[in-house]
């Protein structure tokens, strides 16, 4: 779709040369910047002719849709694309902001040079035709062959038992391996996003990708452990590679099975079946599984993460090791079940998954002496005893919710923390929060998670265990102090885009625009300036800003804030103008026509009426500019604002003689009477005294004239 040249610039895009009227493209690729971001270098363009561009040489046609190849989260969508520097066939994942692409893991992911893994070949944000809204697309090279599971319902890719470990086990393996390398961790193996390509009898396995869905986003507990099942989607968090491993297992399992374990079973039918029966059991059910193979099972899939396999172990069974695992941990059940919302339970982790779901009748349980008695008789653990002592002892006189979300971490210390209908992790409130603004779920139970300090319970129940604990409860803690402040730049929003690094800024105004930089706030704001109104920067703008570059805007803040619409805008204009120098972003005019409408406040400032008038002049003969420090140099001249000040000053000093000189006239009008007599008496005294010493002068001169 053909573009003007302002819009061009707006949305960041630059066209390169390519095929077709090659005067033309060029002509646009001189018009057009470059966008430049923290975490990439986007390229796109559209040409005369319509034709789609993300960098050099990677064509997307809008057209062509793939829906094979859509994960289906959050509307993302595929199409047909080629990138001529390539042979064979590729094609475009194209994001929306809600589906949080992992933007800043492009570059692990084309670290890893595999046959094993989807290859990436570009990434960048386009204006889609269809609705002229950004989106994030990414290259990648189309897998020819099918998926080990191509629907949800359908049964998987049989693969014979002697090559399933060759085929399938061994690549995935070596690919977690470097996965590793790299610091790099999957949480997108299911079976829907392995491919099997290749002739039958000589196939090869191709590992989907991963970026284009936040971690585990689009995951069915199936694939996770217990653990991280019972959290919401969103809520998970980025996992571990003993979280690939694990999924790799499930989806070894369902091959060598023969059976698709999600076919007729909901979410929290897996999730119960597994804290049933455990994940192994659940997973592998009666069957007969091959010795080396189930050995591999029994490793990854084990729910006691102190012997679950990790990458090292499972390259060792590879080279031939036998790690036979250890027994692990019983699960503790009660001698005697708990009646419960009209059922049995023996085990707490199925509890505390109930009482989440439940939190009044869950309440009126606790509150009762007999769940304490019922701990207490079946369950002889010292660890359990010293959570509930701790929890019993802080939560007597907590809310119901907090007193709910207190026990069932009590009861399930690894699980995520359950409060409201939530149920996240602390690495996992980052992208949860961004998932609830990004669908407009309410989000004030996030907030009170902050606030009251639960992620900091489930910490200290397993500080030891939780990597870099110390540093997570000094991010919350600066969570929960931005959370106290309510101005803008600060407050929940600020929290969303501290804790989730990929967050674009969501700002209502931006629902059309892809920002992930700050340069991109600016020129998005460029876009919008068709529409203007009176905010520039609302509250996920400035909290963006701060969070990503503070040194932009934190020094203005005391004018952003100002209770004074004058200082207002003077800020608004010092951060813009700060970022526009910053990043040398091109000329705004849309939005220098904006602020220059806000100015008007600003002016009242001035003391002088005519320097107000020609202050009006010289800002509107900046229209059409773009330059934002030419209009803050003018608008906030120090010296002509303090020559004004000055000048105010002798004025008003001037005023108050002159008032003070008119009170005292009109004090002695109102004695009118009066008027003049003592100063009549002084001068009769003068004039007397006067005429007397001429007289006596005269006399004196005439006796002296007359004795000569």
């Amino acid at each position: 779709m053909a573009e003007d040249e302002s819009n061009s610039e707006s949305s960041g895009q630059e066209p390169v040369s390519g095929q077709g009227d090659a005067s033309a493209v060029d002509s646009q690729a001189a018009n057009k910047k470059r966008l430049e971001s923290s975490y990439y270098s986007i390229i796109s363009r559209t040409t005369a002719d319509g034709r789609l561009f993300v960098n050099q040489d990677s064509e997307i046609f809008p057209d062509r849709e793939c829906p094979a190849f859509a994960s289906g989260v959050a509307g993302t969508q595929a199409y047909e694309a080629k990138d001529r520097r390539q042979t064979g066939e590729q094609f475009a994942l194209l994001c929306d902001w809600r589906a949080m692409p992992r933007v800043t893991h492009i570059g692990s992911y084309k670290a890893i040079k595999s046959p094993h893994l989807m290859t990436l070949h570009d990434a960048g944000i386009v204006e889609w035709p269809a609705d002229r809204s950004q989106k994030f697309a990414f290259i990648f090279d189309k897998p020819l062959g099918r998926k080990i599971i191509d629907a949800p319902d359908a049964p998987p890719y049989r693969i014979s038992e002697d090559k399933i470990i060759p085929v399938l086990v061994e690549p995935m393996i070596r690919l977690l391996a470097e996965f590793r390398n790299v610091e790099f961790v999957h949480r997108a193996i299911n079976a829907e996003n392995i491919y099997m390509t290749g002739a039958e009898g000589a196939e090869r396995v191709v590992l989907g990708e991963c970026l284009s869905t936040a971690p585990s986003l689009r995951q069915s507990p199936l694939y996770e452990t217990i653990a991280r099942g019972a959290a919401q989607p969103s809520g998970r968090g980025p996992g571990m590679l003993v979280d690939d491993l694990y999924a790799l297992g499930v989806c070894v399992a369902m091959v060598a099975r023969g059976m698709n374990l999600l076919q007729g079973k909901s979410p929290r039918d897996l999730i119960h079946e597994k804290i049933e029966h455990g994940s192994y059991a659940m997973i592998i059910g009666k069957e007969r599984i091959p010795g080396g193979l189930s050995e591999f099972l029994r490793g990854v899939l084990s729910d006691d993460p102190d012997q679950r396999w990790g990458i090292d172990s499972a390259l060792s069974w590879l080279d031939g090791q036998r790690l036979s695992p250890k027994q692990p941990r019983v699960t503790l059940k009660a001698a005697r079940p708990i009646t419960f919302h009209g059922g049995k339970f023996w085990d707490l982790r199925s509890l505390a998954q109930m009482f989440s779901e439940n939190v009044s009748e869950a309440a009126d349980e606790i509150e009762k002496e007999q769940f304490d008695v019922w701990l207490k008789r079946n369950f002889d653990d010292k660890g359990l005893e010293a959570r509930f002592g701790r929890m019993w002892d802080k939560e007597k006189e907590a809310s119901r919710e907090r007193l709910v979300s207190c026990v069932c971490m009590a009861m399930d210390p690894l699980g995520p923390v359950r409060y409201k209908g939530l149920s996240i992790f602390p690495e996992g409130f980052g992208t949860a929060l961004s998932g609830a603004v990004s669908t407009g779920v309410e989000t004030q139970p996030y907030g009170e998670m902050i606030q009251q300090q639960l992620f900091n319970v489930w910490i200290s129940q397993s500080f030891d265990d939780v990597p870099d604990a110390a540093g997570l409860l000094s991010t919350l803690e600066k969570c929960r102090s931005a959370l106290v402040q309510k101005m803008p730049g600060y407050g929940l929003e600020r929290v969303l885009y501290m804790l989730n690094v990929e967050a674009p800024c969501m700002s209502p105004m931006f629902k059309n625009h892809f920002v992930l930089s700050v340069r991109g706030v600016l020129l998005a704001l460029e876009d919008v300036s068709g529409s203007p109104n009176d905010t520039v920067l609302d509250r996920h703008i400035a909290a963006f800003i701060s969070v990503r570059e503070p040194k932009m805007i934190d020094p203005y803040f005391g004018y952003v804030n100002s209770q004074n619409r004058g200082q207002q805008v003077i800020g608004i204009i010092s951060v813009l103008a700060a970022i526009q120098r910053r990043f040398s972003a091109p000329p705004v005019p849309g939005l220098c026509k904006w602020l220059i409408s806000l100015t008007a406040p600003m002016i009242d400032l001035y003391n002088d009426r005519d320097l107000r008038q020609v202050m009006t002049k010289k800002v509107n003969a900046l229209q059409g500019t773009g330059n934002l420090t030419a209009l803050l140099d003018l608008v906030d001249d120090t010296n002509l604002i303090r020559n004004d000040a000055q000048r105010f000053a002798y004025a008003r000093q001037e005023y108050a003689a002159l008032v003070a000189e008119k009170n005292h006239i009109q004090s002695l009008l109102a004695k009118r009477q009066y008027v003049g007599a003592a100063t009549g008496r002084q001068v009769a005294m003068l004039v007397s005294c006067a005429l007397g010493a001429m007289i006596v002068a005269g006399y004196l001169l005439l006796r002296a004239m007359r004795v000569l």
